[in-house]
């Protein structure tokens, strides 16, 4: 069963800016989930919520590229009516005669929790948060793609340090350690947070 939703353009254009605002590079891997009620969707992407009235004809969740959410909003700008309907299927949305294709346009099975994360999460506390987190848990919060850089630059940054470090004959496992001692501690602080007990 498709989401289909009628929403004004500008309120869909203002809440697509909000998701994407301070986002800088991560706009490129982040998506945005939409859980559209009979009167109001809410959309989510890490670090920001925005809510805004809509007349909600199929309701339901789906999770899309944030790029292809501010392609969508593009689309929708240069509408002249006062309400546009998006028709929502996986890897589709149909904007009145227009279909914006897509293979991670997703509908969800309703609505999940949600973290209340920082948008600009630093590389430590996303590294813990994958140690605090099942990989099922990292993938519902979108956050896929920045785990997976977070590794990367770990072991860039792992690389640097050893070659630095070698004339002390400083070896790798003690540099691993050392990293994986502060990722702990940075787990630490954030389990204090009750958000994440139903996550892990």
């Amino acid at each position: 069963m498709p989401v289909e939703f009628s929403v004004s353009p500008s309120q869909l254009c203002l809440a697509t800016k909000q998701l994407i605002a301070n986002r800088g590079k991560y706009i490129e891997t982040d998506s945005a989930d939409i859980r559209v009620f009979q009167t109001v969707a809410i959309f989510h992407c890490v670090g920001t919520e925005s809510e805004l009235p809509v007349d909600g004809k199929e309701t339901g969740s789906l999770r899309m590229p944030l790029r292809v959410l501010d392609r969508i909003s593009e689309v929708v700008s240069k509408s002249k009516s006062g309400a546009v309907t998006l028709i929502c299927e996986p890897g589709l949305v149909k904007i009145d005669t227009l279909l914006i294709k897509h293979s991670e346009i997703e509908l969800r099975k309703g609505p999940t929790e949600r973290l209340s994360l920082p948008i600009d999460m630093s590389l430590l506390d996303t590294l813990a948060l994958t140690k605090i987190l099942s990989s099922r848990a990292i993938d519902e919060e979108g956050m896929r793609a920045r785990a997976n850089e977070a590794h990367k630059l770990r072991r860039s940054a792992i690389a640097g340090a050893l070659s630095a470090l070698q004339s002390l004959g400083i070896e790798e496992w003690q540099v691993n350690h050392l990293v994986d001692t502060h990722i702990t501690e940075a787990a630490k602080r954030l389990e204090t947070n009750p958000d994440l007990s139903c996550f892990q």
